[in-house]
């Protein structure tokens, strides 16, 4: 039979100095069933052995690196690399060993745990990476890929806006967060209830605002917004109410209906309810209870027919604690809360947002346009204080600045290119290097539970059948991860 395993000569794999007990060692090195590479202080690949070359030579081939152009090669020059690169530089400065580091080299399908021992001689200075126990990295790469298969199915199981009025189901978004707060909002909007909709800045409140009126009974008549924040305070009674010809100095000699009139068998959209003055607080509370106005200067009150939502950034509850928000006001504006998350707490759709919003954009010479996976990752990784306003922002600086098709890592704003990496709840992911193997691969399946925990509201008996797992085995890693 025929060997058919790639090879590559010794003097082919190695341009260290050569040297009698260097010679000897590097043979030793190479028939040892560990991937072993060895890097200069210039990131430049100096040897790697006989394992590594089986190994990896087929990602370096697609990666268009041939075999005699992987002797040299410079770490730091692979975009997928420059983390694994840091680390390296940081032992080199230390001089201390690091043990079991993770490492992820999406270009070449290169991931696992890795020893880095830094080598300082009079005729070197770099670091070994040894790389073993390549059989029970597969198992847990493995067992990742199938995690994320599973979230994937969850996703489309019980993440799904099926049944939705058109207004919600057109909404960007299948995150559970966000799913939870649309099924919520389809299920008030037929009522006449006030609806107070809550959330950070940016987080799109006047589009769910939108997406009520369209899905309620006053849909045929007039949605009228009012950005309470935007009105002097001296002008709000007269925009909100209306006023009679000759009210004060200035006003239109014929008068003028005010928005709650506009709204009349309709809509009002009162954004920024939190900024509005007391003074005015107890004329909206007033026109609210008796669903009556009378215009500023006029003495005959016009009765109304209209439903309220209105909408706010800043702590209501907390508001009325201190005195600056009546409470009265509150318990009549928010009989219904609508709690919408923030962009941290929906990552799944920040992929589906931006290309939204770059496919809205006017820019004809490109027809086909989209983000690097590296943009993605970032996206994924910050924190987005703005929200879906900064991230739509973002989106449309990017596809500007960029010449190309494709949009990468180049044009990012600084504070997303410099984000830290998080995991999906927010948290930053810890350095895989303290945990041994069974831990990463117990990191892995507690993670997966609570996922899975909490997409089906706590149904265990639905859990089990998603994991696919007996219930015996189920209740262990309950008890053992403290999930119960």
């Amino acid at each position: 039979m025929n060997d058919e395993r790639p090879e590559l000569p010794l003097e082919r794999r190695t341009s260290l100095p050569s040297h009698q007990a260097t010679d000897s060692l590097l043979s030793v090195l190479d028939i040892l069933d560990a991937t072993v590479l060895i890097l200069d202080s210039d990131s430049r690949v100096r040897f790697f052995n006989r394992a590594y070359f089986e190994a990896y030579q087929g990602p370096f081939s697609k990666a268009g690196v041939p075999p005699e152009g992987i002797l040299d090669l410079r770490l730091s020059d692979r975009p997928k690399a420059g983390r694994d690169w840091s680390t390296i530089s940081r032992v080199l400065a230390s001089g201390k060993n690091l043990h079991k580091h993770y490492f992820n080299d999406e270009s070449l399908h290169y991931s696992g745990l890795a020893d880095i021992v830094p080598i300082k001689t009079d005729l070197f200075c770099g670091v070994m990476v040894i790389q073993q126990e390549r059989e029970q990295l597969k198992h847990l790469t493995q067992e990742i890929a199938r995690y994320k298969q599973l979230a994937e199915q969850l996703e489309q199981k019980l993440e799904s806006k099926e049944g939705l009025p058109p207004a919600f189901q057109e909404m960007i978004g299948t995150s559970a967060p966000f799913v939870k707060v649309l099924r919520t909002a389809a299920q008030v909007a037929p009522a006449s209830s006030s609806v107070c909709i809550l959330g950070e800045s940016g987080t799109g409140k006047e589009i769910f605002a939108e997406a009520i009126h369209r899905s309620s009974a006053c849909a045929q008549g007039p949605l009228i917004k009012v950005n309470c924040a935007a009105i002097p305070e001296s002008l709000m009674e007269s925009e909100l109410f209306g006023y009679e010809k000759g009210a004060f100095t200035g006003a239109n000699i014929n008068g003028n209906p005010g928005k709650f009139e506009l709204a009349n068998n309709g809509t009002l959209f009162l954004d920024e309810v939190g900024e509005m003055p007391p003074s005015m607080q107890v004329k909206l509370l007033r026109a609210l209870q008796e669903r009556e106005v009378t215009r500023v200067g006029g003495r005959r009150p016009v009765r109304l027919q209209f439903r309220l939502i209105t909408a706010t950034n800043r702590n209501l509850e907390q508001m009325v604690k201190e005195g600056t928000f009546r409470e009265d006001l509150y318990y009549r504006i928010c009989i219904i809360p609508l709690h919408l998350p923030p962009l941290r707490e929906r990552r799944s759709d920040i992929p589906l947002l931006a290309g939204s919003f770059l496919s809205s954009l006017d820019m004809p010479q490109w027809k086909n346009r989209s983000f690097s996976s590296e943009v993605l990752d970032r996206f994924m990784n910050y924190t987005w204080p703005g929200n879906i306003r900064e991230l739509k922002n973002c989106v449309e600086r990017m596809a500007i600045l960029c010449p190309t098709e494709e949009i990468d890592g180049e044009y990012l704003p600084n504070a997303v290119s410099s984000a830290v990496q998080l995991l999906p709840g927010g948290d930053v992911v810890p350095d895989l290097s303290q945990y041994k193997l069974h831990e990463i691969l117990d990191k892995v399946e507690c993670d997966a539970m609570r996922s899975v925990l909490s997409l089906t509201g706590g149904n265990k008996a639905k859990a089990i059948e998603i994991l696919g797992i007996s219930k015996r085995n189920f209740y262990l890693k309950l008890d053992k991860y403290g999930l119960r």
